[in-house]
């Protein structure tokens, strides 16, 4: 399929050569327009409320005083939109600075309300930095419980633990280390784990950013494949029975969701995967199969979100470990 007899694709020839075909398999065809147009349209920008520090209300109200209007998201309570010709202001917020706001897009924030933690709970974020998903976790938890938070890259480390401080996460332990270590240290010992796996950021790339589009190769997505495919071991290994962890990327690259998930399942036989549920927005199924790669149909209960001018695309697989 030819980038130029994609419709709705004025900018196709920004694209890097193989990625609009890849797109148009992984897509259904009436998607696809969509999916095109939307990762060239710069989208709203998604707030979080931080809960441990302030309240909806009264970030709402600082916000109507600093003339930006917001609009609540219907299926996140704390989660909140604006206009994208609000982003700067926004980043220089003060509510930002002390953080009683965090940028954070709507997909990212479904993550966390889906891997459900509860107060009281021993829950693990796998590659935790920058930290956004790790305080979304905590203010899930209500600061209460045990929060190991792991990065592996020494300078994101440090600013994940800056953001956690400004954001008042006080229940969370942070860990400089390769994630695939963890379960030697841990045992098998928390209730949940989070993995937000590095990717080749497919999801993020944008005709306007030509030199993240210089970045892109079937190469790139290879080498991001098989260092997933240790962290989602490592994730799961690190899983009590009966618990549950959340396997998610922001790339659309089966490479790096289906076939790191369908390499688990192969690979533990306790590990199954389960139904998100009903979701709120528009998603797609996950694939059976992609270029003569054969996944099962167990994948199909995993989903990948459609962008759209709120929504980013991920993926994301909830796989629960099975009781003793």
């Amino acid at each position: 399929m030819a980038g130029r007899d994609l419709p709705g694709s004025a900018a196709a020839t920004a694209w890097p050569a193989g990625f609009l075909e890849r797109l148009g398999e992984i897509f259904p065809a009436g998607l696809l327009p969509r999916v095109i147009a939307a990762l060239a349209t710069p989208r709203q920008v998604g707030l979080r409320v931080n809960t441990l520090l302030t309240s909806v209300p009264a970030v709402t109200l600082r916000l109507f005083e600093a003339g930006i209007a917001v609009q609540p998201l219907s299926w996140q309570p704390s989660g909140l939109i604006a206009d994208a010709v609000f982003r700067t202001q926004l980043v220089d917020s003060p509510l930002v600075t002390d953080g009683s706001l965090y940028l954070q897009g709507p997909s990212s924030q479904f993550v966390s309300l889906l891997l459900a933690p509860q107060p009281g709970e021993t829950v693990l974020d796998l590659a935790a930095a920058p930290g956004g998903k790790t305080s979304h976790l905590a203010a899930l938890m209500e600061n209460r419980g045990v929060l190991s938070a792991v990065e592996s890259v020494r300078p994101r480390f440090f600013r994940l633990q800056a953001n956690l401080k400004r954001l008042g996460v006080g229940i969370a332990k942070t860990y400089l280390m390769d994630g695939r270590a963890v379960p030697r240290k841990t045992g098998p010992r928390f209730d949940r784990v989070l993995l937000d796996a590095p990717c080749s950021g497919e999801a993020r790339l944008s005709p306007h950013h030509p030199a993240a589009l210089a970045t892109w190769s079937e190469r790139k997505i290879a080498e991001c494949s098989r260092k997933q495919t240790g962290l989602i071991r490592a994730a799961f290994d690190s899983l009590r029975p009966g618990g549950r962890m959340l396997y998610c990327t922001c790339s659309f690259a089966p490479e790096e969701n289906e076939r790191v998930v369908a390499r688990l399942l192969q690979d533990r036989p306790d590990a199954g995967l389960e139904s998100p549920g009903e979701i709120p927005f528009e998603t797609v199924d996950g694939l059976r199969e992609f270029r003569g790669k054969m996944f099962g149909e167990e994948l199909q209960r995993a989903r990948r979100i459609v962008p759209s001018a709120v929504m980013e695309g991920l993926f994301i697989a909830l796989v629960r470990k099975g009781a003793d």
